[in-house]
Formats: structure tokens, C-alpha cells, sequence
């Protein structure tokens, strides 16, 4: 949720001089609203598939394979629901 400009409670810390030098900004004025786009996404499949391969690692049991499955499933998971939402996202 992107700030309105002047809602953020003024920095009491700042000097006069340093305000006067640096005026205030906010990101979504130069291009950032808090998303990272299809680097989050990419990202996350990297990390599954990586979770995924060390599977193949040895384990003293079967504990450690759970474990890397049930992470990797997570985020499998939750790649699926954030493509399924934002394909979906018009008809709201």
C-alpha cells in the first residue's frame, strides 16, 4: 500500500540543515511501489528447485528430505496461488 506524501510523521532527529540539503522524498516518486515483479517469482523457483536437488544429499534419516520437501511444496505452492491470483485478479 503505497504512502500518501506527507502522512509519515516528520523525523524529529533531522536537523534544520540537513532538511534544507535533502528534501524529502518518497519512493513511489522515482518508480518503487514494493514490488519486486517477476524477480520474486523467478527467484522463488530457483529456491525450490535448489531445495528440491539437495534431496539427493545424504541424510542420517529420512527427516531431512521431509523437511526439504515440505519447504519446497510451500513454496511451490504459493508460486501457483500468486500466479492463480494475479491471472485472476481483473475479474474482481
Amino acid at each position: 500500500m503505497p504512502l500518501e506524501p506527507g502522512s509519515e510523521p516528520k523525523e524529529l532527529a533531522l536537523t534544520d540543515e540537513y532538511a534544507e540539503h535533502h528534501p524529502e522524498e518518497h519512493p513511489e516518486q522515482w518508480g518503487w511501489h514494493a514490488e519486486w515483479g517477476g524477480a520474486s517469482r523467478i527467484g522463488g523457483w530457483v529456491v525450490a528447485a535448489i531445495l528440491l536437488v539437495m534431496i539427493t544429499a545424504t541424510h542420517y534419516n529420512d527427516m531431512g528430505t521431509l523437511w526439504l520437501c515440505i519447504f519446497a511444496g510451500a513454496i511451490i505452492v504459493w508460486l501457483l496461488y500468486d500466479r492463480f491470483r494475479r491471472r485472476n485478479a481483473w475479474r474482481k
